[in-house]
């Protein structure tokens, strides 16, 4: 989608594409990198997020080649943007410049702002006489204006070797309002053997390589349209940087990480490399090896979404994190998996949301789900279920402060699960006060298959399937509908999406209901 255009069609477009091409602009000081002739500066393409009532983030990054390995060197580039109210980009209602800055990756956004509520809007950037593909986006709605109803996705985990992103392809398809991204959007592996393709570098340890490995995985075809069409609101789980890390302690493993000091110097690498390719705001920018991943965003009085981080703030997984486990140290009341200061504050934004709908993003399966058959009990000490204290502070704050109608998004797991949340997983007679839907994965795990977890011992879970897909869900003032889709295949390419199962949650009434 690479458009070629003239000095006298940029003048046409506005300012901001006619100040691009020269330096006689207000970044004349600036050193404008060279750029080989008839390269073309957008290949890594558009993306927008953090959709507010008033605004939006687009992003851009100049890149000349898919990985980024092309040099672009140690200088600036002066970047325009603009929004319109039109596709064809004629009707512009802001504009302006950026510099592509070395030291960021050559990423580019722009938080835009002075929109209007719940509509549509284009946008596209300017360099080297050039113009990036046209994306669209859309503002969040406004409080009291809100539409009648409103449909967002739900993905995770998106492993580039265990299959193509035809998932995302699905859910571009699908048109939702906006995309919720839980974590593993990238994979930290070397390359494999036995993937239906190969990350192109060894596995990340500092900032050029998770570069890479971004740059890698926003080249699929269907990502990128994906990230073109729709704003995203992402979090990142363990795989962005390491599996199963919790705060800064990396997995058990052989790797020089295992130095607490060093770990942080990785993981400080790989969040710079995920803030650069993301969407987000300023206040998400990192901080040393730390990022501000929890925060809020307000869809109207229709929904209101609190995104979590269940790994920056985390205690130590028990028992050596080895997975099913059982014991006191799940019961620990100072073991937490959000940081009790992220705890409270989850509570108290649920708790003061005046939406219909209270939406808690995040990346690990809530509900309690026992995995040894019979009468013994094993957990997994990745999820929830090793932070119960932690839990029932968070279910407890939520239901006795009066949140309207919470319900979970999840991922991580590689498979679908439908749960109620109760106020008390020792007891099962306890009452429902949400409900939990865990998408499964865009690809990780390979195809899966068409075998279900035995449900019996977790009768609070009400559906499994362990196909590749996403969740879709469509919300009114009436009720909440969340389809689960799946695709039978993913180490091929462009396999059709169905709905495994439908559930539905009635304003007021928690729990779910099939159909």
């Amino acid at each position: 989608m690479s458009t070629r255009i003239s000095r006298r069609g940029l003048l046409a477009a506005g300012g901001a594409g006619a100040v691009a091409l020269g330096t006689n602009g207000v970044f004349a000081g600036a050193a404008n990198a060279t750029l080989p002739r008839g390269a073309y500066p957008f290949v890594a393409g558009v993306a927008s997020g953090e959709p507010a009532p008033d605004g939006v983030v687009i992003w851009t990054r100049i890149a000349l080649d898919a990985l980024g390995r092309e040099p672009i060197g140690r200088r600036r580039v002066v970047v325009g943007w603009q929004v319109a109210e039109d596709e064809g980009m004629t009707r512009v209602v802001a504009r302006g410049l950026r510099l592509a800055r070395p030291e960021e990756g050559h990423s580019v956004r722009v938080e835009v702002d002075h929109l209007r509520p719940g509509r549509e809007y284009w946008y596209r950037f300017y360099a080297h006489g050039q113009a990036s593909p046209v994306g669209r986006t859309r503002t969040a709605p406004a409080f009291r204006r809100s539409p009648n109803s409103l449909r967002f996705c739900l993905a995770s985990c998106s492993n580039w070797e265990a299959g193509y992103f035809t998932a995302y392809k699905r859910i571009a398809e699908d048109d939702p309002w906006f995309v919720v991204h839980v974590g593993d959007y990238i994979y930290e592996g070397g390359p494999g053997t036995t993937g239906v393709r190969q990350h192109s570098n060894a596995e990340p340890m500092d900032l050029p390589s998770y570069r890479e490995r971004h740059a890698q995985y926003n080249s699929d075809p269907d990502l990128l349209e994906l990230r073109r069409l729709f704003p995203i609101v992402v979090t990142p789980d363990d795989h962005e940087v390491e599996n199963n890390y919790a705060g800064l302690i990396s997995q058990v493993d052989t790797e020089p990480d295992q130095d607490r000091a060093v770990f942080a110097q990785r993981r400080a690498a790989a969040y710079r490399a995920y803030w650069e390719f993301m969407p987000l705001r300023h206040p998400q920018s990192p901080r040393g090896s730390g990022m501000q991943l929890y925060r809020e965003l307000p869809m109207g009085d229709l929904a209101n979404f609190v995104v979590a981080d269940t790994r920056q703030y985390r205690t130590d997984q028990p028992y050596e994190d080895k997975t099913p486990s059982d014991g006191p140290e799940m019961d620990d009341p100072n073991a937490t998996i959000l940081g009790l200061a992220q705890e409270g504050w989850i509570v108290d934004r649920m708790s003061r949301s005046r939406a219909k709908w209270n939406i808690l993003a995040q990346q690990v399966l809530m509900a309690s789900r026992d995995r040894v058959p019979g009468a013994e009990k094993g957990y997994s000490t990745d999820q929830w279920d090793a932070y119960r204290a932690g839990r029932q502070r968070v279910l407890d704050g939520i239901v006795d402060r009066g949140t309207s109608n919470p319900v979970v998004l999840t991922g991580d797991i590689h498979q679908h699960y439908a749960a109620d949340l109760l106020r008390d997983f020792s007891d099962p007679s306890s009452p429902i006060i949400g409900s939990e839907l865990c998408g499964t994965s865009i690809t990780s795990g390979g195809d899966g298959n068409d075998g279900q977890d035995d449900l019996t011992e977790n009768p609070w879970i009400k559906y499994n399937a362990k196909r590749r897909g996403y969740v879709r869900v469509t919300m009114d003032r009436q009720r909440l509908q969340a389809d689960f889709r799946t695709l039978s295949a993913v180490r091929t390419p462009d396999a059709p999406a169905t709905t495994g199962a439908t559930f539905t949650i009635e304003d007021g009434q928690p729990g779910l209901r099939a159909g």
